[in-house]
C-alpha cells in the first residue's frame, strides 16, 4: 500500500475549511492565488494554525512567479540592447 503525505487543513476569513491532501497541493494552491496570505493553515498532526504567508514551506512562492512589470522591463531592455548592437553594426 502506498503511503500518503501529510494532509493540511486550510481556513479562510469566512471560517470555511478545506482539507488539502499534501504539501505539494498546498504549494500549488498558494502559488496560483487560491489561498490568501491571511488564510490559516495547520498540519493534520498539529493543533496550531499558521498564516499561509508565514509558513516557511511557502516562503517566496509568490515572489518567484513572473511579475508582468519585471518581464516587460526585461523585454524592453533586450530590445534596446538589440537595437544598440544593430546600430553599431550598421555604421
Amino acid at each position: 500500500m502506498r503511503e500518503r503525505g501529510m494532509k493540511y487543513r486550510v481556513r479562510n476569513a469566512d471560517g470555511e475549511e478545506l482539507v488539502v491532501p499534501s504539501l505539494g497541493d498546498l504549494h500549488d494552491l498558494y502559488a496560483h492565488g487560491f489561498l490568501a496570505e491571511d488564510d490559516l493553515v495547520r498540519a493534520e498532526t498539529s493543533p496550531r494554525w499558521v498564516r499561509a504567508g508565514a509558513m516557511p514551506a511557502l516562503h517566496g512562492v509568490r515572489e518567484r512567479r513572473a511579475d508582468p512589470r519585471r518581464v516587460g522591463m526585461i523585454v524592453a531592455a533586450a530590445i534596446a540592447l538589440a537595437a544598440g548592437i544593430g546600430f553599431l553594426f550598421a555604421r
